[in-house]
C-alpha cells in the first residue's frame, strides 16, 4: 500500500513536471509571439503598408537613402524617423485585463490600422492591428495578426498613444521638399515680382564663383560691383527649401489661383529641369496678424501664403520665415560700396 502510495506520489510529480515543461512552455511561446510586435534589426526592412479604417493607406519602400510612398513621392524624413523608431522600441506594457477585454476588442475591430511589415525581400515580418489609446493616453492597443490577447504597448521613456505615428494620409507623409539643388547643379534662378520689375532679378551661374545678374527689365548689373559671398550664400539656400504642407483639397483653391501672383521663384538645373513656385497671398484669417506696426487692418496673412508648385499639381501653404530668405530684391547682390550698375 505504501509502495502504491509512492508510485501514485512520483506520477504525480511528473506529471506536473511534463506539464509546466511541455504546455506551458508551448503557451509560453504563444504568448511571446503574441507580444513580438517590436523588430529589432529594422535595417532588413523594405517596405511598410498602414492602411485605417477610413479607406486610407500607404505603401513605404525602401529606395537606396530614401523612402517613397505610393510609387510616388520621397517620405518626410521626421515621419519615416519616428516610424522606424516606433517600430524598433514598442513593447508590451501589459495584456488588456479579461473584464475589458471585450470592450476593447469591439472598439478595435471598428477602429484600427492595419500594419504589415515586410523585409528587403519581399518576405512578411509582422502583421498586427494597431488602435486608440487608453483613457490616461499612456498605452495604445495592439493587437498581433492571428492572436487571441489584446495588449498595451508604448515606448519606454516617451508617455502618449502611439497610433498617430502610423500614418496613413499620402499629403502628409509626403516629403514637403521644394527645391533641393546643390550649387552646382544651378544653372540659374530667378524671382519676379508682379509689381517690382526693378527689384526683379536673374542669377545665371557661368561657372565656379562666376555669375551674371541682371533685373526685371533686362538691366545687367556689371560682373565688378557683384557680391559674390551674398550670390553664392544665396544660391546655397536652395539645397533644401520646404513647404509647411499641402493644401491640394482646399476649398477656396480655385479662387485663389485666380488671382494675381504677387511673385513667381524659378530654378533650373543644368540637366535642365525647370522648378517654379508661384506664390499668392493668403487672405487674412483668424491665425494671422490683424494690425500692421501702424495699426492699419492687414488685408493678408504676413506670415505664411499660398504657393503652386510641381507644375501645378500641387497647392501648397510656405512661411515667410522660411521661405521668404528667398524673396531677395536686385540691389541685395551688388557691392554696396559701388554704383548699381
Amino acid at each position: 500500500m505504501k509502495r502504491n502510495l509512492i508510485y501514485l506520489l512520483i506520477f504525480v510529480v511528473l506529471s506536473l513536471s511534463v506539464y509546466f515543461l511541455i504546455i506551458k512552455k508551448s503557451s509560453g511561446t504563444l504568448n511571446e509571439k503574441e507580444e513580438a510586435f517590436a523588430i529589432d534589426d529594422t535595417s532588413a526592412i523594405g517596405k511598410i503598408f498602414i492602411a485605417d479604417m477610413k479607406g486610407k493607406s500607404v505603401v513605404l519602400q525602401r529606395s537606396k537613402d530614401t523612402w517613397i510612398v505610393n510609387n510616388k513621392y520621397e517620405v518626410r524624413n521626421d515621419i519615416i524617423k519616428t516610424l522606424i523608431s516606433t517600430l524598433k522600441r514598442v513593447k508590451v506594457s501589459y495584456p488588456v485585463p479579461h473584464s475589458a477585454e471585450k470592450t476593447v476588442v469591439t472598439n478595435l475591430a471598428s477602429n484600427n490600422k492595419k500594419v504589415e511589415i515586410y523585409d528587403r525581400n519581399g518576405e512578411l515580418m509582422k502583421s498586427y492591428l494597431v488602435g486608440g489609446g487608453t483613457l490616461d493616453s499612456r498605452g495604445t492597443y495592439m493587437l498581433m495578426d492571428g492572436a487571441k490577447n489584446t495588449f498595451v504597448t508604448a515606448i519606454p521613456g516617451f508617455q502618449g498613444v502611439l497610433d498617430t505615428r502610423y500614418v496613413t494620409d499620402e499629403q502628409v507623409i509626403r516629403s514637403t521638399a521644394i527645391f533641393r539643388f546643390r550649387i552646382n547643379e544651378i544653372s540659374s534662378v530667378s524671382v519676379k515680382y508682379a509689381d517690382q520689375p526693378d527689384s526683379s532679378f536673374t542669377i545665371t551661374v557661368l561657372g565656379p564663383d562666376s555669375f551674371a545678374l541682371q533685373n526685371g527689365s533686362g538691366l545687367k548689373a556689371n560682373s565688378k560691383i557683384l557680391n559674390h559671398e551674398r550670390l553664392q550664400n544665396y544660391l546655397r539656400l536652395f539645397e533644401s527649401i520646404n513647404c509647411e504642407g499641402y493644401q491640394n483639397d482646399l476649398p477656396k483653391k480655385d479662387t485663389i489661383l485666380q488671382t494675381i501672383p504677387f511673385c513667381t521663384v524659378t530654378a533650373n538645373n543644368r540637366a535642365g529641369k525647370k522648378h517654379e513656385v508661384v506664390c499668392y497671398r493668403m487672405p487674412a484669417n483668424s491665425t494671422s496678424e490683424e494690425f500692421d506696426a501702424k495699426g492699419n487692418k492687414l488685408k493678408y496673412d504676413v506670415d505664411r501664403y499660398f504657393a503652386s508648385i510641381n507644375g501645378g499639381s500641387d497647392f501648397v501653404i510656405v512661411q515667410n520665415f522660411h521661405f521668404g530668405r528667398l524673396l531677395k530684391g536686385f540691389n541685395y547682390f551688388l557691392s554696396r560700396e559701388k554704383s548699381a550698375v
